[in-house]
């Protein structure tokens, strides 16, 4: 049975790649640092609405997420309190420093691939790795949004909407991740990781596109 298990798994490795194409292709990185998703409900929904609705954000925390659980309890705490944290920090730097950042929208494809690497790989990081990962992440993700925020003069109110749907995903999957303990489980959330790698690689290389 055990052996089917990992038969199965291992043929998910190939999807990955379909997956992150199409998303790469249907989501194009102008579109992501020039538009804030407007909800119609408020700006806080709007913040909310916009981190569900950006992959980079969302699959960035999700990685992040499974893998301090699979680190344990500890580990899970401190991301929940160190990544919302360090994102809303990130807005705040991100709108007094917009015009200074304009070209590195590559930052959060970098750390994309990075969260799914570590995630793929599951090394056992200590505690104060994963929190310093976390923030230094969550410092770039939330830059970026502060600095988009600011290009269409969205109401900062929305970055608290971005924060809060952060900290939910965090909290939630981070906690299912701790209770992972079949073998089989933990190979399912590394493709995972694989999933989120290949998604951010092709996101990398879409940045770097040569223009013609």
């Amino acid at each position: 049975m055990g052996s089917i298990i990992r038969r199965r798994l291992a043929a998910l490795d190939f999807y990955p790649l379909f997956l992150a194409a199409f998303f790469a292709l249907v989501i194009s990185p102008h579109t992501a640092q020039a538009h804030l998703v407007t909800s119609g409900a408020g700006p806080f929904f709007d913040g909310v609405a916009h981190f569900f609705v950006s992959l980079d954000d969302l699959l960035v925390v999700v990685a992040l997420s499974l893998l301090s659980g699979l680190l344990g309890k500890t580990a899970a705490r401190g991301l929940v309190l160190v990544l919302p944290l360090a994102w809303l920090v990130g807005m705040v730097l991100g709108l007094s420093l917009a015009e200074r950042i304009e070209g590195i929208a590559w930052a959060t494809a970098l750390t994309l691939l990075t969260g799914g690497l570590l995630l793929s790989f599951s090394p056992e990081l200590p505690t104060w790795g994963m929190t310093t990962v976390a923030g230094l992440i969550g410092l770039v993700h939330g830059t970026w949004n502060g600095a988009a925020m600011r290009a269409t003069e969205t109401s900062s109110i929305a970055s608290l909407g971005i924060v809060t749907a952060a900290a939910v995903v965090a909290l939630v999957l981070s906690a299912t991740a701790v209770s992972v303990h079949q073998s089989w489980q933990r190979i399912a959330l590394r493709v995972i990781g694989s999933w989120v790698a290949a998604f951010g690689l092709l996101a990398l290389a879409w940045h770097f596109r040569p223009n013609v």
